[in-house]
């Protein structure tokens, strides 16, 4: 069984549009909703915002459901100028740029944590690329998390010191569960904002179109065990 994991509403939607016999079960993790994509089992959840919360609900999912694999689909901030609105990073290493030491210690985190994808999610995804299977870009390299939304010249601080392709609030956290359990992990990450782009208004504008883009990404998957 795969797990789906988002952050918000708008990048679970497009799973709960193609979930077949699906259904909602209510848990300590919230609302958990299970059912086939592609006649593979999947169990999709909405994690909420922030390392916190990402770890807490993976944790808990993991503990209650036979999950072979996570995959974490949604949005992201393009901190390489490279990348365009829209355009998706796929992870191949992922590492926390967080600096409040207090609050990794509390989610298990030590420093220079540094968790690689899933290499057979990880082909797939470059497969679907080589023969075209996607309509916009792709990119794969590093995504780093941290707990605060980053917006303006603070993109430039973390990729001078992280280089990163992109950055998020969850991926690392989810990456540091799974890789505890042994569990494959990717992460799929459209771009809602970047570094010329980018504020909480530049986020909404885009956040649908983002998660449309890393969905259709993930869903290559959904398909391959």
């Amino acid at each position: 069984m795969t797990l789906i994991i988002c952050a918000i509403k708008a990048e679970v939607k497009p799973f709960l549009k193609v979930l077949e016999n699906g259904r909602g079960e209510k848990c300590a993790a919230g609302m958990v909703y299970i059912g086939t994509v592609k006649d593979a089992p999947v169990i999709v959840v909405r994690c909420g915002v922030g390392l916190k919360r990402a770890v807490t609900v993976t944790q808990m999912i993991l503990e209650n459901y036979p999950i072979k694999r996570v995959i974490f689909s949604g949005v992201a901030g393009g901190a390489d100028r490279i990348l365009k609105i829209g355009d998706t990073v796929v992870s191949d290493e992922i590492l926390f740029h967080e600096t409040d030491v207090n609050l990794l210690n509390n989610i298990g985190v030590s420093d220079n944590c540094s968790y690689k994808a899933g290499d057979k999610m990880l082909s797939q995804i470059k497969e679907a690329v080589d023969n075209n299977q996607l309509n916009h870009k792709v990119y794969f390299g590093r995504i780093t998390s941290g707990n605060k939304f980053v917006t303006g010249k603070n993109f430039k601080v973390i990729f001078d010191k992280f280089r990163p392709l992109c950055l998020d609030m969850e991926t690392a956290a989810v990456a540091h569960v799974c890789s505890k359990k042994n569990i494959p992990f990717i992460a799929v990450r459209s771009i809602s904002d970047t570094v010329e782009k980018s504020g909480l208004l530049t986020f909404f504008k885009n956040v649908t179109l983002a998660s449309e883009n890393s969905f259709s990404v993930a869903n290559v998957l959904l398909s391959m065990e």
